[in-house]
């Protein structure tokens, strides 16, 4: 049968990221003919370019949707989700930028476990870090390589019938006041519906005239360095649990670092223009030697920058929207990867009619 003769896709996804690929995996999963079109490559944004840490979003809303992703992660075929947390490990120079997020978080998610950690328990707990540091451990972080995940749920869907197209723009196809599908390359695609998970570009997808601007891109720069035993946590700098909330000016940096499958990303950046990343690097490369001071010596193999897709509340949008069967999925600030698959999940199931999307999280709310 030639692509002409075949039936439309139920439903089109627009956006090959973490979002879009699980949410494919789900839909086709559950017997609807799904086609996804990717405008770079797959995994070729946030999804693939972040530093590569599964953890808990310090959101009791989020983490409903963090707690289901490690579910999916745990049976993802082609995927390796380390069997425990290698713990969070949150650093500062002075006790009370860390004794204060400790206490926040012993009071509002104690499942997290916060432990406050003196300067000689920081280094006996990882030699690599430098001296007068105090910690804040945190029973969560899974270091894992940036893209493995979405690649895996997008083999996932391709095993379940999804077809998945690279190179491929395409934006929704509204003609007499009703959605029709997507255009593509100035053609006109019919579908059922119409899911958007592009990310910080999702706006501008679905409306062109840019009116409409819930979502906006924080952009992200991490190098990779050559470290020989580099901590085994993951290891941020106090703070980075307030970088999410969409309504917070974060600073133009805050210093992380993973290792995770011999290779060590350090971050970050939140800027509101995309930058050089190859500027970033003496910066980066200077902030976190303070913290692991091997860093400074480190030969630096490349740096990268992604666009994080951060919401006005800090939550992801997900839901229909005003045209019937326009559907997004997108918002989800640094949090991607680690509530991604839920989100995929939760939208497939509101497309099917199958659930309805929690309040906090309804698309409309914005």
């Amino acid at each position: 049968m030639s692509a002409a003769e075949q039936a439309p896709p139920d439903v089109a996804i627009v956006g090959g990221g973490i979002v879009g690929c699980a949410a494919a995996a789900f839909l086709a999963e559950a017997g609807a003919r799904v086609e996804l079109f990717e405008r770079d490559g797959l995994a070729g944004a946030a999804s693939g370019r972040n530093s590569g840490a599964i953890q808990h979003p310090f959101d009791p809303v989020l983490a409903e949707l963090h707690a289901e992703t490690l579910r999916h992660f745990a049976e993802l075929e082609g995927f390796e989700l380390p069997g425990a947390p290698a713990g969070v490990l949150m650093l500062a120079t002075e006790r009370s930028a860390v004794e204060g997020p400790a206490a926040a978080i012993a009071r509002d998610q104690p499942e997290l476990e916060p432990v406050l950690m003196d300067p000689r328990a920081v280094r006996e707990l990882e030699p690599a870090l430098g001296e007068d540091l105090w910690g804040c451990r945190l029973e969560t972080g899974y270091p894992v390589r940036p893209a493995a995940a979405t690649l895996a749920f997008a083999e996932r869907a391709r095993r379940a019938g999804a077809v998945l197209s690279e190179g491929s723009g395409a934006r929704p196809w509204v003609a007499g006041g009703r959605l029709r599908g997507v255009t593509l390359g100035g053609r006109e695609h019919p579908a059922g519906a119409v899911l958007v998970c592009a990310g910080p570009w999702s706006p501008a997808v679905i409306d062109p005239t840019r009116s409409w601007r819930p979502i906006a891109p924080v952009w992200g720069v991490v190098i990779d360095v050559e470290v020989e035993d580099p901590p085994g946590h993951v290891v941020e700098q106090a703070g980075v649990e307030d970088v999410g909330a969409g309504a917070q000016e974060p600073p133009d940096s805050i210093f992380s670092l993973v290792a995770a499958a011999g290779a060590v990303s350090v971050g970050s950046t939140f800027l509101t223009e995309e930058p050089d990343p190859v500027a970033w690097i003496p910066d980066l490369r200077r902030r976190a030697a303070r913290f692991v001071p091997a860093v400074a010596r480190a030969r630096v193999g490349g740096a990268r920058a992604c666009a994080r897709p951060v919401s006005v509340d800090g939550r992801p949008l997900v839901g229909e929207l005003a045209h019937e069967g326009l559907w997004v999925a997108a918002g989800h600030g640094p949090w991607g990867i680690s509530t991604g698959p839920a989100t995929g999940r939760l939208v497939a199931d509101a497309v099917l009619g199958r659930a309805s999307v929690p309040a906090a999280l309804a698309a409309g709310r914005l």
